[in-house]
This record gives C-alpha cells, sequence and structure tokens, in this order.
C-alpha cells in the first residue's frame, strides 16, 4: 500500500498528522510507504508512478484536490488502476462523504485494514483537444467564483469558510448564457449554477444533487439560472438540506453525457473537482463507468453498496 500525503493539507495539517498516520496503519500491521507531494499536480505523477510499479492499492491522504488528482493519476493505468485509499484531512472532504467508512480518519484507519474493494464511476471532462478526470463533480458558474474566494481566505472551520465565499462571490459574479446538452437535448439559459455531479454534494455541505450515486453509470446535474439575489440566496439555504431541486428557477438533469458552452463564444472557466480550469470552446462530459475501485467498509458492516 502507498500512501501519497499532502503536507499541505487544510493548512499544514497532513503534514502534522503524518506520524499518526504510521502509528495508525502500523497498529493493524499494515505494509505501506508514504510519499509526500511537493506542489501541485505531483499528487499525479506519484499516482501515476504507483500504478506503473503495480502496487495495488493506493491512498490519498489530503482533501478533495488531492483525491482528485491521485484519481487521475491511477486512471492514467493501462490495465485495471490500483484501488484508491482514503484518509480524509481537507476541509470540504466531499468525495469521502459517499464512501461506507471514510467520512472520518478513525473510521479511515480501519477501512484500510479491513475494508473492501466497490467500483465507482469516475467522471471525465473533455475541452480544447485534453482531458481530466473528476471523482466529485464538475461545475461552471458561481461555484468556480467560490472557489477563486476561497484561495483567497483565511482558515475557518468546516462549512463557514465556503458559505463566507459563497456570499462573497455571489456580490462579484454575473451570470454566464451558457448552452447545455443532456444526451442530446439542449436548453440555453443565463446561468447562476451549473453543477455535474458523480455524488450528491459540494463544498462540503451543499447538496446540490441529492439523489447522485457514483456507481450509477450516470451523471446528475443541477443548473439555477439566473435570479434576484434574494431569491438565490433563498435556493443556496435550501441547497444545503438537498430541499432545493423543485424551487422555481431550478431544473435537475441526469444523463450519461453533457455538453457545455458559452452562447457567446467566450472562453468558459469552470471547475473539476474544486481545480480552477478554462475552456475555449465546449467542454464534453462524460463518464468511465465502474472503472475505479475504491476501498470501502465491509458491505455486511454497511448494509449497502458505495
Amino acid at each position: 500500500m502507498r500512501v501519497i500525503l499532502n503536507p499541505a493539507a487544510r493548512h499544514g495539517a497532513g503534514r502534522r498528522l503524518r506520524t499518526t498516520i504510521e502509528r495508525e496503519l502500523e497498529s493493524r500491521r499494515l505494509a505501506f510507504d508514504i510519499v509526500e507531494t511537493e506542489g501541485p499536480g505531483h499528487a499525479v505523477e506519484l499516482a501515476r508512478a504507483a500504478a506503473a510499479a503495480g502496487i495495488g492499492r493506493v491512498v490519498a491522504a489530503g482533501g478533495d484536490g488531492t483525491v482528485h488528482e491521485v484519481a487521475n493519476g491511477l486512471m492514467t493505468a493501462t490495465a485495471a488502476p490500483p484501488a484508491l485509499g482514503l484518509i480524509p484531512i481537507g476541509t470540504g472532504n466531499d468525495f469521502v462523504k459517499m464512501v461506507p467508512g471514510s467520512a472520518t480518519r478513525a473510521q479511515a484507519f480501519a477501512t484500510l485494514a479491513t475494508g473492501c474493494e466497490s467500483p465507482v464511476d469516475v467522471g471525465v471532462a473533455r475541452w480544447d483537444g485534453g482531458a481530466e478526470h473528476f471523482i466529485n463533480a464538475m461545475g461552471t458558474g458561481i461555484d468556480v467564483e467560490v472557489v477563486r474566494q476561497l484561495r483567497r481566505s483565511g482558515w475557518m472551520p468546516g462549512t463557514m469558510i465556503y458559505l463566507a465565499a459563497l456570499m462573497r462571490a455571489l456580490i462579484h459574479y454575473r451570470p454566464l448564457p451558457i448552452r447545455i446538452v443532456v444526451d442530446g437535448v439542449a436548453s440555453t439559459d443565463r446561468i447562476m449554477i451549473l453543477a455535474v455531479c458523480n455524488g450528491p454534494s459540494i463544498g462540503g455541505a451543499f447538496r446540490v444533487c441529492p439523489d447522485a450515486r457514483p456507481d450509477d453509470g450516470l451523471l446528475d446535474a443541477c443548473v439555477v439560472r439566473e435570479l434576484p439575489l434574494h431569491r438565490i440566496v433563498r435556493v443556496v439555504l435550501r441547497v444545503l438540506r438537498g430541499a432545493h431541486t423543485a424551487q422555481p428557477g431550478v431544473t435537475m438533469h441526469r444523463g450519461a453525457h453533457f455538453t457545455l458552452g458559452v452562447e457567446d463564444g467566450h472562453p468558459l472557466p469552470f471547475q473539476l473537482d474544486g481545480e480552477l480550469r478554462e475552456a475555449n470552446g465546449a467542454i464534453d462530459v462524460s463518464l468511465d463507468s465502474r472503472r475505479l475501485n475504491v476501498i470501502c467498509r465491509a458491505p455486511a458492516a454497511s448494509g449497502r453498496k458505495v
């Protein structure tokens, strides 16, 4: 087992937790080594190297960005990629919430020792001749501005940092005219939020696609069109409970293939698991169905699959 540790996760918590990780894995008699990332993109290289070396299990120890990079590195494997394990250290930890036995570090250590492997879907976005996977969600609209605001923020506990960034983003964001095609059916609107999800939540606690599952072979999407400030705030508060899906101005989609593009031809900024990107043309979004195994709590204990 190889652990890819982001020492900068959660403002340096990853570095401080290395000794704890070593102690917990050793106490469970697991054979492992730990390698630390040195900067953005390094976890992709480390995961790719682990896959090429034939290592059977690779653990992402960090936040959603670390999981995103490790998953992208594993997905380069020419054969079946190594199984992905999780040790949550980040702020949002969106992906771990849908993997039984990984929501807390205490659970994660036990799962790495006694859990099983279960296949999940992995999203893939293709644009401008390139491609990149996402494991939880991608989107455009106000969430891009939220990511920008987060990178300027100091530390706050839990969901508070996302709520603060969202409030600032609502002030700065100007809706774009987006064309979205879902399995061949097109629509166009000026949108505030467009999130295409493999899992139910983004931003730690925002249940933007509450019915999404990572193993059903489909992507879920939430589209919120341009609304007055008081109405968009009301929708956002409902998103925290996953109670927004029938609200005026909100449209939910489910499909296997999405295409996104800006109607006026301008570049389209977007995010993949919180990592900012920009497309000069259309973005094609689809799934590698059940392509990656994740290490989760054994079914007998969880009572359900991933």
